[in-house]
C-alpha cells in the first residue's frame, strides 16, 4: 500500500504544474451531478505564478527523492503564505506535502494534511473525491477502520454515480476494513472483497483471493469457499494450505471422495508434511477400501520420523494392517502399543489378532494379560474370557484333558457376560461332550484290553495243560513273554476301569502355558462377574 502512497505523489504534483502553466478557460457545463465536475466547468482554478514557480521547485526535490529538502520547502510556503492562498493553492499544497510526508512515513502527518486539503474545499468535486479515497488508505493503515469504511463507502457511491471506474484495490480495503473493526463484520466484508477479486484483472492477486478465502471461512460459506480454492490451488499450486483448506472445504460439504482426492495429490506433490495432515489422508485410505496403501504410508512417514510412534498412531498403524489382512504385519505393532498400555485393550485387541493368525499360545498369554490389567468394559471383558477359552482349547491335542479344563473355566468365567453368554454355553456343551467321548472311549478300551488278557490268561492255562500231557517242559523264551504278559494284564487290572474320578494328576501338553488370570480383572465398579 505504501508504493500507491508514493504514485500518488508524482500524479498530485504533475496535476498542480499543469494548472501552473494553463488557465482553463469556462467551459459548457456536461449533464452530469456537481460532485462530479472535474474542473474544466465553472470558475477556471489556477495557482498564482509565485506559488506554482515554488510548487515547481519543490517538485524537483520530490522527484529525486530530496523529502526532506521538499518538506521544508512545504513548510516555509506554507508559513510564508498561508494566510494570503487561495483556496485551490491551500488544498493543492497541503496535498502535496501530505504525499511528501508519506514517503518520509509520517502517515499521521500525511493524514492531517490530507484532511486540511479536503475541509479547505478548494479542489474540484472529483478531485476532492479522490482526496476521500486516499485518506480512507491511510486512516486504514493507522488501524481507523471504522472511520476508513466511512470513507471508502463515500468514495466508491461517489464514483460510481460519475462514471469512474473504482480502483479493485479500494474494494479490497473496505472489506479488510470490514474484517478488523470489533466485532468483525464479515458480512458485510463480502460483497467489496467478491468485487476485488473480480475487478483484478487478468493478473490474480494473492492477497485478494485471501481475503475472500478468510471471509467465506469465517461465514461458513464452503459452497463459494471451495470453488474460489479451486482457482487458488491453480494459481499458487506450491501453497500446501491451500490445498488442505481446499480438502476441508470438501468434507464439511460431504464430498469425502474429493476431499481425499485433493489431499492425495498434494502428498504426492511433497506438500503434505504434518502429522495431522498425514493421518487425515490414511484414514481417507481406510475409509475407501484401501487400507494397504494406508498402511505403507503410514510406516513410511513413521520410519522418516513425520509420524510419532505413539500409542495412537501405532493402534492406527495396526487396525489398517489388520484391515489389509496382513495380520503378520499387524502383530509386532500392536504388540508394541500393548506393552506400554496401562489397560488391558489393547493386549484384547492383540490376543484377537493373534488368534486369527492361529498363534494359540501367544494369544492366551495376551488375553490373559488383558484380563488381568482390566480396565476394559464389559463386553470386551466377557468376549475376552470366551477368546481365552477358544485360544486354549485350540491348543489341546486329542488327550489334553487338563487344557480342556482350563478352557472350561474361561468359558464359566464367560458366561458371566450377557453379550458371551449363550456362545460360551454353547462352548461348555462341546467341551463336556468331547470329554465324554473321551472317557467313553478309554473305558471301552479297558473293557477290551481286560477281555483281552482273560483270553490270553485261558490261553496260558490251556498251554500248561499241553505240556504236561506231552511230558514237555516249557521253552523260555515262551515264559518270559507269559509273565510279561501276565504283569501287563495285571497292571491293567489295578488301574481299574477309567473314569475322572481315579484319573491322575492332569497333565497339559508341552504348549508354554499363560499364567492364569485373576479375579482382579472385574471391570470397575462391580463386584463379581456374578453381578451381571
Amino acid at each position: 500500500m505504501r508504493g500507491n502512497y508514493r504514485k500518488l505523489c508524482l500524479t498530485a504534483a504533475a496535476s498542480a504544474l499543469a494548472a501552473v502553466m494553463t488557465a482553463v478557460a469556462p467551459t459548457t457545463a456536461l449533464a452530469q451531478p456537481a460532485q462530479c465536475d472535474d474542473g474544466e466547468s465553472g470558475p477556471s482554478k489556477t495557482l498564482s505564478p509565485r506559488v506554482g514557480q515554488e510548487i515547481q521547485k519543490l517538485y524537483e526535490f520530490m522527484q529525486n527523492d530530496q523529502y526532506n529538502e521538499a518538506l521544508g520547502g512545504f513548510n516555509n510556503l506554507i508559513g510564508s503564505r498561508g494566510d494570503s492562498m487561495s483556496a485551490y493553492e491551500k488544498s493543492t499544497v497541503y496535498e502535496l506535502r501530505a504525499n511528501v510526508k508519506i514517503n518520509l512515513e509520517d502517515f499521521n502527518g500525511a493524514l492531517r494534511d490530507l484532511q486540511t486539503a479536503l475541509s479547505t474545499n478548494g479542489l474540484p468535486p472529483a478531485r476532492n473525491n479522490q482526496l476521500r479515497y486516499y485518506i480512507a488508505q491511510l486512516q486504514f493503515q493507522n488501524e481507523q477502520y471504522q472511520t476508513a469504511i466511512t470513507g471508502l463507502n463515500q468514495w466508491i457511491q461517489l464514483a460510481r454515480t460519475c462514471g469512474v471506474a473504482v480502483d479493485p484495490n479500494a474494494y479490497y480495503l473496505l472489506a479488510a476494513a470490514y474484517t478488523q473493526v470489533s466485532p468483525p463484520n464479515y458480512r458485510q466484508a463480502v460483497g467489496p472483497a467478491e468485487q476485488a477479486v473480480a475487478g483484478m484483472g487478468s493478473e490474480p492477486r494473492k492477497g485478494y483471493y485471501d481475503l475472500l478465502n478468510l471471509i467465506y471461512s469465517e461465514l461458513g460459506n464452503n459452497a463459494k469457499r471451495a470453488p474460489l480454492l479451486e482457482q487458488m490451488v491453480n494459481y499458487w499450486p506450491e501453497d500446501k494450505g491451500y490445498w488442505t483448506q481446499l480438502s476441508g472445504a470438501y468434507s464439511v460439504q460431504n464430498k469425502d471422495r474429493e476431499a481425499f482426492s485433493v489431499l492425495e495429490v498434494a502428498y504426492r506433490a511433497g506438500l503434505i508434511s504434518s502429522e495431522n495432515e498425514i493421518l487425515t489422508l490414511v484414514q481417507y485410505y481406510s475409509f475407501f477400501d484401501n487400507p494397504y496403501r494406508g498402511a505403507t504410508m503410514l510406516e513410511r512417514e513413521m520410519n522418516a520420523g513425520n509420524v510419532k510412534r505413539v500409542q495412537k498412531n501405532l493402534i492406527l498403524l495396526s487396525q489398517l494392517w489388520s484391515q489389509a489382512r496382513e495380520h503378520k504385519k499387524s502383530i509386532p505393532i500392536l504388540r508394541e502399543a500393548a506393552n506400554n498400555a496401562s489397560n488391558g485393550e489393547l493386549s484384547y485387541r492383540l490376543g484377537m489378532v493373534l488368534l486369527a493368525d492361529e498363534q494359540y499360545a501367544a494369544s492366551e498369554r495376551a488375553l490373559v494379560s488383558a484380563l488381568n490389567k482390566g480396565g476394559m468394559d464389559r463386553k470386551d471383558t466377557g468376549d475376552a474370557w470366551l477368546l481365552l477359552g477358544t485360544a486354549r482349547f485350540s491348543q489341546a491335542g486329542p488327550s489334553d484333558t487338563a487344557i480342556w479344563a482350563r478352557a472350561r473355566q474361561a468359558f464359566v468365567r464367560a458366561q458371566a457376560y450377557d453379550n458371551a453368554r449363550r456362545r460360551a454355553s454353547d462352548w461348555i456343551t462341546y467341551i463336556d461332550a468331547v470329554v465324554d467321548t473321551y472317557w467313553t472311549g478309554l473305558r471301552l478300551d479297558w473293557e477290551q484290553n481286560i477281555a483281552l488278557c482273560e483270553d490270553d490268561y485261558a490261553r496260558f492255562e490251556r498251554d500248561a495243560r499241553i505240556r504236561e500231557l506231552q511230558n514237555r517242559a516249557p521253552e523260555p523264551e515262551a515264559l518270559e513273554r507269559e509273565a510279561a504278559r501276565r504283569n501287563e494284564c495285571e497292571a491293567l487290572k489295578a488301574q481299574g476301569r477309567p473314569s475322572r474320578n481315579n484319573a491322575p494328576a492332569e497333565s497339559g501338553s508341552d504348549t508354554e502355558s499363560a499364567p492364569e488370570a485373576t479375579e482382579e480383572n472385574t471391570p470397575e465398579g462391580e463386584d463379581s462377574d456374578a453381578q451381571d
